[in-house]
Order: structure tokens, then sequence, then C-alpha cells
């Protein structure tokens, strides 16, 4: 028997709001904003991951959206079909016919945790989707690092919200899309400059360090190179700048004198 969850005034007062902000997302700085708002009402969460495009097939796109400092690796594991975190959650998903459900330590699936959830202690998950009526396309949701254990409220409001939060990634995309012809010059000095240290395989920190700049400067200063350059992760864009030749063979080394 499905438990009941009763809304508060305040609870109605949010949804509405939430519900009504939804509509007007077409940025991912946006998007971003209202994950981290009002969302956390209903779904508290540290890192968000949305998943889209054929969930059969898992050619997926991973967007990433967390108030943490993720380490380096996470966003390339979470692409990661093979070794990844996403692939298993999705599949968890298919086989539990494509509820919301409840992954972590709590929920008898801590064996089977990803090394990188463990090590990032996301003890508590939840996870939801949504299917095109035809295909197998779509969108997949992971909302990791609850601050409680995944109840009947949490789950209620995974199902309930999740025809906006699939309008809303929708919406972000094609505003993303629309502007994916801009050319790669579209980059600042500082950007160019961050990009090259990455090729030469510097971390955020060590990046910060030497433009003397903080470590979250420079990780914003990456996903802005990614927006920008229409890539998923950072290996790629270094492949991308340097295959347009934006990236000289010192650019990195450059960087210091500035």
């Amino acid at each position: 028997m499905t438990e009941v969850v009763n809304l508060t005034s305040e609870d109605r007062e949010r949804l509405l709001f939430l519900i009504d902000t939804s509509i007007k997302i077409n940025k991912r700085f946006q998007f971003f904003l209202w994950a981290q708002g009002t969302l956390q009402s209903f779904i508290p969460h540290e890192t968000l991951i949305c998943a889209t495009g054929d969930l059969g097939t898992l050619q997926l796109r991973n967007d990433v959206f967390s108030r943490a400092t993720l380490p380096d690796d996470f966003e390339p594991l979470a692409q990661d079909p093979v070794r990844g975190f996403v692939a298993p959650l999705l599949s968890h998903w298919n086989a539990l016919d494509r509820g919301p459900i409840a992954v972590g330590e709590c929920e008898g699936s801590a064996g089977s945790l990803h090394p990188m959830l463990h090590r990032m202690n996301y003890r508590h998950n939840l996870c939801h989707g949504a299917r095109e009526v035809r295909g197998a396309r779509g969108a997949f949701f992971a909302f990791l690092g609850l601050d409680r254990p995944v109840g009947a409220r949490e789950r209620y409001f995974a199902d309930l919200l999740m025809p906006h939060l699939y309008m809303a990634t929708m919406r972000m995309l094609e505003g993303e899309t629309s502007g994916t012809d801009c050319p790669a010059s579209v980059l600042s000095e500082r950007e160019v400059q961050v990009l090259g240290w990455v090729r030469d395989g510097k971390t955020n920190a060590e990046i910060g360090q030497i433009l003397d700049i903080s470590p979250l400067t420079v990780k914003n200063h990456v996903q802005k190179i990614l927006r920008k350059l229409d890539v998923s992760n950072r290996a790629q864009a270094v492949a991308k700048a340097v295959s347009i030749g934006l990236l000289g063979n010192s650019q990195g080394r450059e960087a210091r004198s500035h």
C-alpha cells in the first residue's frame, strides 16, 4: 500500500512556485539555481545528474549540477557506459518498472554502490526518469547525496515533479543547441589560459595557484569552456581546441606570465 504524503500549506506554496519557475528555464545557470533552490525543499540533494538520450543503448549526454567540489574524474566516470555509475543506476531503474528508486546503504544496496559514490560519501540517493511514449529516448535523473534516507515523501515528489523536471531539462538543452554555432573565438583570454593548463594535466587547484585565482573560479571557467565548445568533458575540450588551432604548443605555459 502506498504511503500517503500530507502536504502542508508551505509545501503547496513552494510547489506552485517551483512549477511556475520551471517553465521559465532556458539556460544552464537558471536550471542550476532552480535545482539548488526550491527543489531542495522537496528532494534535498548535493549533486544532480541529468542523463538524456537513448536510455536503451546508453548513448547519453550527462549534465552534472552540484553544490560540491567534485573530483576531476567524477564527470568522466558518470559518462563512461562500462566503468561508470550512471549506467548501473539506469539499469536498476529499468529493472524496477521505472518508478522512483532509492539506492544506498539503508536501501540494502550498499555493497553494489559504485566506488565513486562511496568516495563521495553519497549514502542516500534517489533515481527516477521519463521515457517517450514511443522509442527509448528520454531522461534519467540521479539525485545524489540526500541528507537523509529516501522516504515516501522524496519518492512522491520525484514522481510528481518528473514532468516538470523533464521539460525544464529539455528547454535548457534546446536553449544551448540554439547557440551551438558560436565560434571558438568566443572563449575569453582567461578561458584559453585555463584550457591550456588543463591540456597540460593540471588540476583545478594547481591551475588556481598558477593563475592566482581560486579553484572554484577555475571550475567555473572550465564549465563555461565545455558549454562554449559544446563538449562534455575536459579531454574533449582540449581535443577540439587543438583541432581548430585554438591552443598553440605553449599556450598553457604562456599563461603563467599573466
